[in-house]
């Protein structure tokens, strides 16, 4: 593998500075058009803003993982150069983990902006805080691909970060199948898939991924498809807050399974995290009127 490049502190605002535009005004654009009821268009510009996201998070890699010996003859070369690496499985594999987050964050950001619609307060508080998080995945991003490493404090940051955006995608997927009248079985399958990939990047990053490791976030995924069903059969008006409870139920089996795989795991930490649950699972359930009824589909 080649040696990290040193970048200077320039490189590293350039780089904060682009992400921040993109996240920032790409999502604000996204209000705008989503209130003027531009369905299509706010489908089209979408998608737009996410190529953008994922050419930037193609270049960063790129500058730290191409080969500097090779020197591009022309046009179709330098491109050959550029996606070189994707052909080795170590970078694909490396490169497509961090394609996971910021792609959770952007388009539960999108659902929940598209299906609220002119609802400027909850909308930018979606775009201000899907904005930070994306801020700091990418700056954090590079810092990984120069170091070739994830330290603690990222790691931790990051963990905060991923609770975000289950939060943000948990309640997004119930809030449009309850807003297009979609299938319930789309929200079970979306729950699985979302609560995995988050699992298996927090592996990945932590230096953790086995056939074991990977058999329990399996599980975990199906308790919380599991949970899901529950939540749509119980919950008919605040999607924020079954999210919010999904997200609880998230970060305690993570949390247990993470102190087990640190073999820290004993009936201390057990309790601190079970009282943790129960505290949120309280306070959501507080918030929440089971006897509120909305028109929706029933399946």
């Amino acid at each position: 593998m080649t040696e990290p490049r040193v970048f200077s502190k320039g490189h590293k605002i350039i780089a904060i500075g682009v992400i921040s535009l993109i996240a920032f005004f790409g999502l604000e654009s996204l209000a705008y058009i989503s209130n003027l009821y531009q369905m299509q268009l706010f489908l089209q510009v979408s998608a737009f803003i996410y190529l953008f996201m994922l050419i930037w998070l193609h270049f960063l890699f790129d500058m730290h993982f191409k080969d500097q010996s090779l020197i591009p003859k022309n046009l179709a070369h330098a491109v050959a150069i550029r996606i070189r690496h994707f052909t080795r499985w170590e970078h694909f594999r490396y490169f497509q983990n961090y394609l996971i987050l910021p792609g959770i964050l952007y388009w539960g950001a999108v659902i929940l902006i598209g299906i609220n619609f002119q609802q400027y307060k909850l909308q930018q508080f979606v775009i201000f805080a899907t904005s930070i998080s994306l801020i700091i995945c990418y700056t954090f991003f590079k810092e990984i691909f120069h170091r070739r490493e994830v330290n603690t404090n990222h790691f931790i940051i990051l963990t905060y970060v991923k609770l975000y955006a289950s939060w943000l995608i948990y309640a997004a997927s119930l809030g449009i199948i309850w807003y297009y009248c979609f299938s319930p079985t789309i929200f079970y399958i979306v729950i699985f898939l979302v609560t995995f990939m988050l699992l298996y990047q927090a592996l990945f990053q932590f230096a953790a991924l086995s056939l074991k490791h990977v058999f329990h976030i399996l599980i975990i995924s199906v308790l919380l498809s599991a949970s899901s069903y529950f939540v749509y059969k119980l919950w008919n008006v605040n999607y924020f807050s079954a999210g919010l409870f999904m997200t609880a139920v998230y970060n305690f089996l993570w949390n247990v399974f993470y102190h087990r795989i640190n073999k820290t795991l004993n009936l201390r930490v057990l309790g601190e995290q079970l009282t943790i649950f129960i505290l949120i699972v309280v306070m959501v359930l507080g918030v929440t009127n089971f006897k509120a009824r909305i028109d929706r589909c029933q399946f």
